[in-house]
Formats: C-alpha cells, structure tokens, sequence
C-alpha cells in the first residue's frame, strides 16, 4: 500500500495482503450497497417505511425504519463500518507478527521436531524464548516494540500512530465503540475527524481508516523487505508440506510444485526439492 518496492515476499506477507485484499472488497461492497440504496430511497415517501418501499427477503418487524430515518443512519452505518473492519485488520497485522516471528526464529534453528513429518513445525525452547514476546503477545505496540530489536527495523512514526490506532482498536473490541473517558486520556490529544464526546459512539472516515491501513502495511512491509530469505520459504514449504502430509492431502509427486506455486507461491531449489520429496513421498 505505502512501500513501493519488489522483493520475493514471504508466505506470511502474502497472506496478509491477501486478507487485506479481501477486507478491502469486503468495504467497498458495504460502500456499493449503501451508495445504492440511497439512490433507491430518494424518491421514495420518506414516511414510508423502508422494507415496504424496497423488496427486502425479511420481516418488517425486523427493521421498522422509514425512509427519512433509513437515509440519515445509512453514513453513520458506514463510520460503524469502517470502524468494525479496522478491528478486523488489526487481527491480520498481529497475524502476520506472530507468523514471520515464529519463522524467523525457526530459520535461525531452534527448531525441536527437525524430522518429523506428521506434526507442524515447533520451536525448541530458546526460540520459545526468543519469540515469546510477539508470538506469545497480542498487544501490537508491544509486539512491535520487540520486533523493532528482534529484526533490526526502524518502524519510525508508523510504530508511534499504532500505539493509538490499537487503544481505538480495544475501544471498540472491549468497549463496544463507546468513548468513554479513560479512552480520551489513552489517545493523547489524537484528533479524529468525526470529533466524539464522551460516551458518545466511535465512528472512522475512510481516510482515517485509509491512512492505519496504510501504516500498517508499511510495519508489515518493512520487516519482510529486511528479512524475506530463502532460508524463510524451505521452513514455509515444509510447513506447508507437514499439514498436507497430516490431513492426507497432498498432492502426486510429479504435481507437488506445480500445486506449491499455484496455491502458496512457494518454490524451492533443486537439491532441496529433492531433499523434500524424498521424506514425504
């Protein structure tokens, strides 16, 4: 989104942008839907109740709201939106720490299950050690405090804004989305645009939710431009490979790369490929 560079990703990255990917259809569906109702309510009664204008597939006991009420809730029904989805994306940043933490460290070697094959891959209990302060977390300020020294990124005012962007986050996961005092006091003077009182409900422009997406994807971005190795996507295919082996599903050996790079853009050299088809074939 913000980091305009090409680099061979991990499979973790690229989970995350997939997911982001979705999230971002996910809102301008929310987006299309709302533009098109109010452009089917606009010449609608607006005493008139909006079920009974509009073909709807439920009950009229379940939203009895007229039009007039409909059209005037529908941008605050947006804010909600966008204020639900930047909960939702928090949980794909954190996600994505967690999962290129736990390969980086395997990749250093403390893995405990090097062999095995029926079992995902486990670190041994130094790189427990070593990653326990972002895998074991779900705190992102405090993961990407750690992530900062564990991988030798500056994550620079994008660390900063996410030490707010993640109390507005648990003010909604915790609080329902209420601004309560203490919230305020959390936030530290951070203007939004949609300027609440206490305890009134929270609400985001897309520009606010635009611009924490956006610093999000560059902590994201940063780390993997850093660390994205070889020795990360061997570990990624194995992972890979044990889940398969375990759920019986994987596929026949003379497809096996073909379905890595189609369905995880994974690849691996010769030598190795070798190495992998011998163990689980």
């Amino acid at each position: 989104m913000g980091i305009n560079k090409i680099w061979r990703s991990t499979l973790s990255f690229r989970k995350f942008r997939e997911k982001t990917h979705e999230l971002s259809k996910t809102y301008w569906l929310q987006q299309l839907g709302a533009d098109a109702l109010l452009q089917s309510l606009v010449n609608k009664p607006s005493s008139g109740y909006t079920v009974k204008e509009l073909p709807g597939s439920f009950e009229f006991r379940m939203y009895p709201a007229t039009v007039s009420e409909t059209m005037d809730w529908i941008p605050t029904y947006m804010n909600r939106n966008r204020l639900h989805l930047l909960v939702v994306y928090t949980a794909f940043l954190e996600s994505y720490l967690k999962s290129i933490a736990f390969f980086y460290v395997a990749s250093l070697g403390y893995i405990i299950n090097k062999d095995s094959m029926n079992e995902t891959i486990k670190l041994d209990p130094i790189g427990k050690a070593m990653g326990s302060p972002i895998i074991e977390r779900s705190t992102i300020p405090d993961m990407l405090k750690y992530a900062s020294n564990l991988f030798g990124v500056d994550f620079g005012k994008n660390a900063a804004d996410w030490i707010k962007i993640y109390q507005l986050r648990c003010e909604v996961a915790h609080n329902g989305g209420v601004a309560t005092p203490d919230f305020f006091k959390k936030m530290g003077g951070m203007k939004m645009h949609l300027d609440p009182k206490e305890f009134e409900m929270l609400g985001l422009t897309w520009e606010e939710l635009r611009m924490y997406m956006k610093a999000g994807d560059d902590i994201a971005a940063t780390i993997d431009l850093k660390i994205s190795a070889y020795t990360i996507e061997v570990l990624e295919v194995e992972q890979v490979m044990r889940e398969l082996y375990t759920l019986g599903k994987l596929p026949a050996r003379n497809s096996l790369w073909q379905y890595l790079h189609d369905n995880y853009g994974l690849k691996m050299r010769g030598k190795d490929k070798l190495e992998v088809e011998r163990r689980f074939y």
